[in-house]
């Protein structure tokens, strides 16, 4: 019984059944608010740099066994300073981000209706998951996406 109801929406022809997929980085990049994205990294990048010196040095120490005592002491305190610094930096990109990423989604779903498409895959996910093992060029529709996204 199972078998006729899913029969009966296969042959639903309104339904489209064209496939694309998407770079997403590539997407994510060429958005207009972008910038303030790479600004912030970059910023977070200046700011950590310090901190992962100081434990490379430390945990060196640790690993060649010359550490003392106040050498791992301080490693953990420097360790625990990168990671809040860290999550800090990442809620602020998030926030930045997270705007983008609605408004390249919504960007999406125009492209892919407006060109007959009913699902859209990003390349990177699905080839690193092995869950497209091959995608035609012929359905690579970034290009679509990034012009719609510079005509908003």
């Amino acid at each position: 019984m199972a078998m006729v109801g899913v029969l009966g929406l296969s042959q639903n022809k309104d339904i489209p059944s064209r496939v694309g997929y998407i770079d997403a980085q590539k997407v994510i990049e060429a958005h207009p608010k972008y910038a303030e994205v790479k600004k912030l990294q970059e910023q977070a990048d200046k700011e950590l740099k310090p901190l992962v010196d100081q434990l490379n040095a430390l945990d060196a120490k640790i690993k060649a066994g010359t550490a003392t005592d106040k050498d791992r002491r301080d490693f953990q305190t420097l360790q625990k300073a990168y990671v809040d610094a860290s999550k800090q930096w990442q809620d602020k990109i998030n926030a930045v981000l997270g705007p983008i990423t609605k408004d390249i989604d919504k960007t999406i779903s125009i492209v892919a209706a407006q060109n007959g498409f009913s699902m859209i895959f990003s390349a990177n996910i699905a080839g690193q998951s092995g869950l497209i093992v091959y995608a035609s060029p012929d359905v690579d529709v970034t290009d679509l996406v990034i012009r719609a996204l510079a005509s908003q």
